[in-house]
């Protein structure tokens, strides 16, 4: 049998109930840039920010650095202003 840990590593279980259940909203910035496709990780230089092509969902959504987005949709404020291009 193969488990996988889908928390991120979060160790306190009580949390992901929490987020589970619907008690608390799950909210944070994306730390990483998503990749559209794997051509894009292939010619990406790893010491240079914001040079991929970041994934784009159907909804029109884009992963890149700092994208954050809850139940309710995304969230544009304070922080993710911050890191935009």
């Amino acid at each position: 049998m193969v488990i996988i840990d889908q928390t991120f590593s979060v160790y306190n279980h009580e949390a992901v109930v929490d987020i589970v259940t619907g008690k608390y909203e799950p909210s944070g910035l994306l730390p990483l840039q998503m990749p559209a496709n794997m051509a894009t990780v292939e010619k990406q230089k790893e010491d240079v920010p914001y040079d991929m092509e970041t994934h784009k969902d159907s909804e029109g959504h884009n992963y890149d650095f700092g994208y954050e987005m809850n139940w309710s949709g995304v969230i544009k404020d304070a922080r993710t202003e911050k890191y935009k291009k």
